[in-house]
């Protein structure tokens, strides 16, 4: 625990790490289990996870069983209500998961009502198995409940219960026969006390066990969603380090041909307005080239310079290597006449951000996809669209970046006002993971017909 807690104070210093979403994963008990009827689809939101549906049939055997007590015995109140208890615990379990808190308190009441009814039935009903609601109920609360006070009132109701259940209950219950004695009558001689003493123990023994286990288990789950949103604040603040070099290349190049001009204009001399002009150029320029190298200064650890490359007419050449290591994609890019208008066009940081969303999408859909890999650029006059998808393993419910990926491309378009959605979904028998990206760029006039390129059967790039 202590461990777990430097870890978020040293990240949350570190890297401004959003905590609480970033524990938000370890509780998502829908990422963990196969849902019936599924994750997507009309009726995703009422699908139930398949453990729940094992548990709620099997609880439901049990709670059939007590239907024999009526059917031997008749319709008495007392068989009645042990059936409709045992029923209800069973219909919880559907629940469990889905609805959390309600079926915690449902299950909980309803086996204190049961206890109840074992204490004041006149009859002996026997221990139904249904009681193993109040392990799975621990177990659930405390494995998924984000608010960790909701395992703690489990854990001591559950204990409470191993000391007060329907088993040491009964052994209190008093013999009905005419002839008992009723100085070693139930639940006092020394075999009974045993008998509930060892009961209690092995319920006390189980409630510690599941609690144990749910904990060790949400504490993996923690440190497991912490890792990675650690990896994520560490994607973010080395995407911004690239881009603080970035700039400097960029941005500073051009301040320093502005002083230059300047420079230049100032010794040629000319009209004192001219001079005046120039000056103001000069000086802005070289305030502006200062805090630039300020700025990558703070930011960045070495000295090492980095050329960005910000071409697009790069483009098809990554595409190509990509193929060349055994992808197969099919491309749809606009004509190279396009791409070279659109360097002219285009500022600097919108032609990196295209190349580095093409490249990171396309080593992403290699490293986790199985099959052809499918990408769209297409351009309007005001606007750029990327569209990159590629089957992935139907075992797969997320997105295969793994997280960090997803920050760093995001982080850049966060920069140019651009917006990206993505998904796993599904298409006839595949598994498609989809990435959409939309960004503003500088407007450009060109005719509709040489926005985008056709696409050959092969998957040839023009």
């Amino acid at each position: 625990m202590a461990d777990r807690d430097g870890r978020l104070e040293a990240a949350a210093r570190g890297a401004a790490l959003p905590t609480t979403a970033s524990l938000s994963a370890a509780y998502d008990w829908q990422a963990r289990h196969r849902m019936v009827p599924g994750r997507r689809g009309r009726w995703a939101h009422y699908s139930i996870p398949v453990v729940d549906l094992a548990l709620g049939a099997v609880f439901l055997a049990f709670a059939l069983e007590s239907v024999t007590f009526i059917l031997r015995f008749g319709g008495y109140a007392i068989y009645v209500s042990d059936f409709a208890l045992c029923l209800a615990l069973a219909l919880t379990q559907f629940g469990r998961l889905r609805l959390l808190r309600v079926s915690f308190i449902a299950t909980y009441a309803l086996l204190a009502a049961y206890a109840i009814l074992v204490v004041l039935s006149p009859v002996n009903l026997g221990l139904n198995p249904i009681i193993a609601t109040a392990i799975t109920s621990l177990y659930t609360v405390t494995r998924w409940e984000p608010d960790r006070r909701w395992g703690t009132a489990a854990l001591l109701l559950a204990l409470a219960g191993a000391l007060v259940n329907p088993v040491t209950l009964a052994s209190y219950t008093p013999p009905y026969e005419s002839d008992a004695d009723p100085t070693t009558g139930s639940g006092w001689d020394g075999t009974i006390l045993l008998v509930r003493a060892l009961s209690s123990l092995v319920f006390v023994g189980a409630v510690v066990l599941t609690y144990l286990l749910a904990s060790s288990r949400r504490r993996i789950a923690e440190n497991q969603a912490l890792d990675v949103g650690i990896a994520a604040a560490q994607a973010v603040a080395a995407e911004r380090l690239s881009l603080a070099r970035e700039l400097h290349d960029l941005v500073g190049h051009s301040l320093t041909t502005i002083k230059v001009q300047a420079a230049t204009g100032l010794a040629l001399g000319g009209e004192e307005r001219l001079r005046s002009t120039l000056t103001t150029v000069r000086d802005t320029a070289d305030a502006s080239l200062a805090s630039v190298r300020q700025l990558v200064s703070v930011l960045r650890s070495d000295a090492g310079e980095i050329t960005p490359l910000a071409d697009l007419r790069t483009i098809p050449a990554l595409i190509e290597t990509t193929r060349s290591s055994g992808s197969r994609i099919s491309a749809v890019l606009p004509e190279p006449e396009v791409l070279e208008r659109c360097n002219s066009a285009w500022s600097a940081i919108q032609r990196l951000t295209l190349v580095r969303l093409v490249g990171e999408t396309l080593t992403n859909a290699v490293r986790h996809g199985t099959g052809q890999i499918e990408l769209s650029l297409t351009l309007s006059q005001d606007s750029c669209h990327l569209h990159v998808a590629n089957p992935v393993p139907d075992v797969a419910e997320h997105s295969p970046f793994g997280g960090s990926g997803l920050v760093g491309l995001e982080e850049r378009l966060r920069l140019v006002g651009g917006t990206m959605t993505h998904g796993i979904h599904n298409n006839g028998d595949h598994s498609f993971f989809t990435i959409d990206v939309d960004f503003p760029v500088a407007p450009l006039e060109l005719p509709a017909s040489a926005m985008t390129a056709g696409e050959t059967e092969s998957g040839d790039c023009r």
